[in-house]
């Protein structure tokens, strides 16, 4: 209980002051008589905050050593002693979804986030992987304007030339064929990791937040991949010479049964737009539906970007570039959409697509989520019969009067 100081020495501004007591002493002492002793004293100062959490965290069940050895499990990126310590970690988002050591202190306090910190770390390292792979798949330029081209009086050496063409452009198939099994792996481990959370009991304690943010960016590399591919247009000029001088160079070997079909497998996956999308929804469905997870994960991105949850432009492009896709995949599904659009009105989606008709992708690259869903319907045919979403005009198909009417 709060007590106040009664004493004709105190000023007008003291006399507006509490103090705290814990023992009735200094109550008989502040109301003591004034006129014949000396002025009352100070109550002791109260100890910090610091040690009052101190002495009741002592009381925890989980003993020293043991929290000791789980953070003992993690050490530093060089190995080397680090004299002044790990320094402090400041984020600019409203959100902690990056850990410097990937979690791997959970052990020490027992939370039962084992298993999706492991999810966690699993999509964080594809992530990485993932944004190599883009950046790989941006740089590319042609090699076939570099080739020479030999003269008719040397075409006796025609079988040479083809054969170190051959080579060379090897060299960079391979690195497309190591995107192409990548994006097979990420998309079955992303799917995998939602099929978890499509039971109701998974979804009552859910992802959190920061699994919401790994499974959009992973999407987000997927979605930025493919639209790479889509763009660029060296990759099937190389191919096609690749293929070419394969068939010449291919007749003197022998058992090219294998490398035939990886050929095709390559040429398909090059040539179909949106691949990487149509992968990934046929391994959602597989086993189970998702539509649940799916339409969390859209609350989600609309949420955020109606609330300003992304202060950054990175995370806010991050999800003004799933959300078109997340809702093409919800809708794409046999079972009834109608429950998505319940949940999430359509004028919603409609105002965060017109406010921003064009998204970046990359530094010179673009996307634009009207263009998006009208290229994607052709592909989801239960997608098609959304004609509001459809009617969307793309960034070119808006009139000069209406362009007003959007906050460029």
């Amino acid at each position: 209980h709060g007590v106040r100081r009664q004493s004709s020495q105190l000023s007008p501004r003291s006399d507006t002051s509490w103090w705290c007591i814990s023992s009735p002493l200094p109550l008989l002492r502040h109301f003591a008589p004034t006129h014949s002793g000396p002025p009352p004293r100070t109550p002791p100062p109260r100890r910090p905050a610091r040690v009052r959490i101190r002495r009741r965290c002592g009381a925890m069940a989980i003993p020293v050593e043991e929290a000791i050895a789980a953070l003992s499990t993690f050490s530093l990126e060089d190995e080397q002693p680090d004299v002044q310590g790990l320094a402090v970690l400041l984020s600019s988002e409203r959100y902690a979804t990056n850990s410097p050591i990937e979690y791997s202190d959970v052990a020490a306090y027992r939370l039962s986030l084992g298993e999706d910190t492991k999810a966690i770390n699993q999509l964080n390292a594809l992530i990485q992987e993932g944004k190599e792979m883009a950046s790989l798949l941006y740089t590319y330029r042609s090699c076939v304007k570099a080739l020479p081209q030999l003269p008719d009086s040397m075409k006796h050496s025609q079988a040479d030339l083809y054969l170190e063409t051959y080579q060379v452009l090897d060299l960079e198939m391979s690195r497309l064929r190591e995107i192409q099994r990548w994006q097979a792996s990420a998309a079955s481990k992303l799917a995998a990791d939602m099929q978890r959370f499509s039971r109701p009991e998974r979804l009552v304690n859910g992802p959190t937040v920061t699994h919401f943010w790994s499974m959009l960016k992973l999407l987000d590399v997927l979605l930025q991949l493919d639209h790479l591919k889509n763009a660029k247009a060296s990759i099937p000029n190389d191919f096609s010479w690749y293929k070419r001088t394969f068939t010449q160079v291919s007749t003197q070997w022998q058992d090219t049964d294998t490398m035939r079909e990886e050929l095709d497998d390559l040429q398909i996956f090059l040539s179909t737009r949106w691949a990487i999308l149509l992968n990934l929804h046929a391994e959602m469905f597989r086993t189970n539906t998702v539509e649940d997870i799916l339409q969390v994960l859209i609350v989600f991105c609309v949420e955020s970007l109606e609330l300003d949850f992304a202060l950054l432009f990175p995370e806010r492009h991050t999800l003004l570039r799933v959300l078109p896709v997340l809702v093409v995949l919800a809708t794409s599904s046999e079972k009834e959409s109608e429950s998505l659009y319940k949940r999430v009105k359509i004028n919603r989606l409609l105002n965060i697509f017109k406010n921003d008709p064009v998204i970046p992708a990359f530094p010179d690259l673009h996307l634009s989520p009207a263009a998006m869903l009208k290229e994607l319907s052709s592909y989801f045919q239960n997608f098609s019969s959304q004609i509001r979403l459809l009617t969307l005009p793309a960034p070119h198909e808006i009139p000069p009067r209406e362009l007003q009417e959007y906050p460029f």
